[in-house]
């Protein structure tokens, strides 16, 4: 006893608004990371070469029904091909992440070594699942026929061919999960071990107030940071004080009070979008605070990990419910599970949905990147000289060259003691 007519339609409107959910989410993730080079982060890369697999098999997904009218035609055929390579494909994409994780981890890999893999990645990731998948689309026998056929709710593997499944796409596929839960097993044991670690230095550091050497794990980021001092020449101006005539300019400095030892200035110098500085607390020479304690990972490693395990998440969360279903097809196929058929009608595609949202969700500080200079290009585009006191704060100019864009920006401070500059290239 199988499905009813009506159970089967169901189960198509089902996966043709999950499958068309996925194919807007998956439009947009190309979009973004094509036309906006913010998104471009490593681990958005691996994430968009995956999206051509989730954007070919909800093509297929959308196609329904329509190719079982006639199984020995072209769009049938052209439909299992399409979900018998792409489907597979994005479990790979996902164990690719969890190998990058792992290189990062424990052979210490920096961005430039990992990019020169995505060719390999690729390879694999595209070309492994191909072989079954153009094997099946010619293979077929005087008896049984040709493998690809009616499957219910699509053109795939013909049900007479169904321990196919198996060993052409699940088994694949569960590989593939399986190493990506292996690699993050490890990196767990791993981060677990140092921060137990660093903690332990901490605690030492803390009662004995010795210096920390941190273990080879830990990630470090250097910001170089020049300090020069010279003697400050009384009464010396280099330029009349602003007025409403004539404002102040990009690289002009603000005149120094002789009688004022709290008298400060700020000078800020930028080419991209402006930002709002306040006054910092006058002090004899600059000086940077750094974060009490040491952290047990960098932020660009933690970040690309996130995003790896909830890759490998939205996978389980994606293929445990379609494989569970197949499996009881195999072991009751007169009698198929109508609500584990929806589950699969449900969960299948939207591979493409949850790849978007990962890629999304990641990308927060991104976005909102992104949205605040759509909404500058609103404003006039400048630089702002801050001058004041501890309890004074006063605009003096704005203004800016047109045509000319850096992502570069230079905060000089200066007082009557000493001058110091910090510069921070994104």
């Amino acid at each position: 006893m199988g499905l009813t007519s009506e159970q089967i339609q169901t189960l198509i409107v089902i996966e043709r608004f999950t499958a068309s959910v996925s194919v807007i989410g998956t439009l947009i993730l190309i979009t973004t990371f094509i036309f906006i080079k913010d998104f471009r982060t490593l681990s958005n890369t691996l994430i968009f070469y995956a999206s051509f697999a989730n954007l070919f098999a909800n093509v297929a997904a959308l196609i329904g029904d329509s190719a079982l009218y006639r199984l020995d035609g072209a769009l049938c055929q052209f439909q299992s091909f399409l979900l018998e390579m792409f489907m597979q494909s994005d479990p790979m994409w996902s164990c690719a992440m969890a190998v990058n994780v792992y290189l990062v981890f424990f052979r210490r890999f920096d961005a430039p070594r990992l990019k020169k893999l995505y060719w390999y990645y690729g390879v694999i990731c595209y070309g492994l699942p191909f072989i079954p998948a153009i094997f099946c689309l010619f293979y077929k026998t005087g008896q049984k026929g040709k493998m690809y056929g009616d499957a219910t709710l699509w053109c795939w593997i013909d049900n007479d061919w169904a321990p196919i499944r198996i060993y052409s796409y699940y088994a694949p596929i569960w590989i593939a999960i399986l190493i990506a839960l292996i690699i993050y097993f490890l990196v767990g044991i791993e981060i677990f071990q140092k921060r137990s670690q660093l903690k332990d230095l901490d605690t030492t550091h803390s009662a004995t107030g010795a210096p920390i050497e941190l273990p080879a794990f830990s990630g470090t980021r250097t910001t170089d940071v020049e300090v020069t001092t010279d003697s400050w020449k009384e009464n010396s101006l280099e330029m009349p004080p602003p007025t409403a005539c004539s404002p102040l300019k990009a690289n002009d400095r603000i005149p120094v009070s002789e009688s004022s030892d709290r008298y400060y200035s700020i000078t800020i110098s930028a080419h991209g979008p402006s930002r709002t500085l306040r006054p910092l607390p006058t002090q004899r020479s600059p000086h940077i605070v750094l974060p009490r304690g040491p952290n047990s990972i960098d932020k660009i490693k933690w970040a690309y990990t996130k995003c790896a395990m909830l890759f490998a998440i939205s996978i389980l969360i994606t293929w445990v419910p379609a494989t569970v279903n197949r499996v009881y097809g195999l072991r009751y196929p007169a009698s198929p599970s109508f609500a584990l058929n929806i589950g699969s009608a449900i969960v299948l595609p939207l591979q493409g949905f949850w790849n978007a949202v990962i890629y999304f969700a990641t990308s927060l500080s991104i976005c909102n990147n992104v949205w605040a200079r759509f909404r500058s290009r609103k404003q006039p585009d400048g630089f702002t000289v801050l001058h004041g006191t501890h309890d004074t704060e006063q605009r003096v100019g704005r203004g800016r060259e047109k045509g000319k864009e850096s992502s570069d920006s230079t905060v000089e401070l200066s007082n009557n003691r000493s001058r110091g500059s910090l510069k921070d290239s994104y």
